[in-house]
């Protein structure tokens, strides 16, 4: 079945899947979305069932999507069970190993996050079933975030409200962002939205994009680079933004070579994916000093263990995968998500679509 070839009068059923538990707000903000999801058409059936893996599972599906992981998946619910035998659509976080076969009926899965490898994993591809993922939902907030660890860092708050602690008054004095260069690996929305936050601040923003050719240029940033030129970008840079996605490309590609290329004292953050750095590479670059901080809102594996070495590693500052804001991050989802509802119902392409048609048409056969 096609996009948009339900049946004329048969429900199409909508699975709310995502993790009950993420959703810090007012029960009647939710209950205003799923209403505005049935009122795009009398035959929407909503389902409000839950399907939630561990943290550290989905971390593992999202950075090898062909490793089988069935053995740490929970087992399903009669309840799941039944849902997952009747929907037609998704909206989720996690999915169970070989979906087609859970749910038959199913076509289409919005993913909540720009990444989607754990999503992926279930088989989605060879079963001929759409994929979009949230890019753009929680840019701004994130983006926010990365503007208020580089002031932290060169503004030398810490260092401030230390001295405060201490009632000692010994001035701390920071470093003026304007005029410094902001390097962005990966410039999907995340990106973009940081680079309109640091020229703002007056900074020269550099960007590398993996679709980029030489001689590309975009409006938002004042230099734009393919990656096969990434190490020529790092060089410039006075501190260097990570938001790429999970891709084969993309793990590892923060190692030693890539720290060693960037400037002495300069400053990197990352609130992409926590494979794509070499944490002990990272580790070891705070340690030597030729990386004056750091600041990770991601892990290779998460949670990160209590007793993991990067908790101790000198001027890195981590934070439990939080660089987005729930005040915002719902309506957006579900902004997003209904946009493509009406899309799928009139037989248009789909927003954020993470496999071509090629791709889904080859399932299907």
């Amino acid at each position: 079945m096609r996009v948009g070839e339900s049946e004329t009068t048969a429900p199409i059923v909508v699975g709310i899947m995502y993790p009950g538990e993420w959703e810090l707000r007012p029960r009647e903000e939710f209950e205003r979305d799923i209403a505005a999801l049935k009122a795009l058409d009398a035959r929407i059936e909503v389902l409000n069932v839950r399907y939630t893996e561990s943290e550290q599972l989905r971390t593992q599906r999202g950075a090898k999507p062909n490793e089988d992981y069935r053995q740490l998946c929970p087992e399903l619910t009669q309840q799941q069970r039944d849902a997952f035998g009747r929907v037609e659509i998704v909206l989720a976080m996690d999915l169970p190993f070989d979906v087609s076969t859970v749910a038959p009926n199913l076509r289409w899965v919005q993913g909540m996050g720009a990444g989607a490898s754990q999503l992926m994993s279930a088989g989605l591809g060879p079963a001929g079933i759409r994929l979009t993922n949230a890019a753009g939902v929680n840019a701004v907030s994130i983006s926010e975030f990365v503007l208020a660890r580089l002031l932290q860092h060169w503004k030398r708050l810490p260092e401030i409200d230390a001295m405060q602690r201490a009632h000692s008054w010994e001035p701390k004095y920071g470093k003026e962002i304007a005029g410094s260069t902001l390097g962005i690996v990966g410039f999907g929305a995340i990106g973009r939205q940081v680079a309109l936050r640091a020229r703002a601040f007056g900074m020269e923003v550099l960007a590398t994009r993996a679709s980029a050719r030489p001689g590309d240029i975009d409006p938002d940033v004042d230099g734009l680079f393919p990656t096969d030129q990434l190490h020529n970008m790092l060089a410039r840079c006075d501190a260097v933004v990570s938001a790429v996605p999970e891709r084969a490309t993309t793990r590892g590609l923060f190692g030693d070579v890539e720290f060693a290329a960037m400037p002495k004292g300069s400053l990197f953050i990352n609130v992409g994916r926590g494979s794509a750095v070499d944490e002990r590479a990272l580790s070891e670059a705070l340690s030597s000093g030729h990386l004056a901080g750091a600041a990770i809102d991601v892990a290779s594996t998460e949670p990160l263990d209590a007793s993991s070495a990067l908790w101790e590693v000198p001027n890195l500052l981590i934070s439990a995968h939080c660089s987005t804001s729930s005040d915002n991050f719902w309506a957006n989802l579900h902004a997003l998500f209904r946009e493509n509802l009406q899309r799928y119902l009139a037989g248009e392409s789909l927003k954020n679509q993470v496999l071509s048609d090629d791709e889904i048409a080859m399932g299907e056969k």
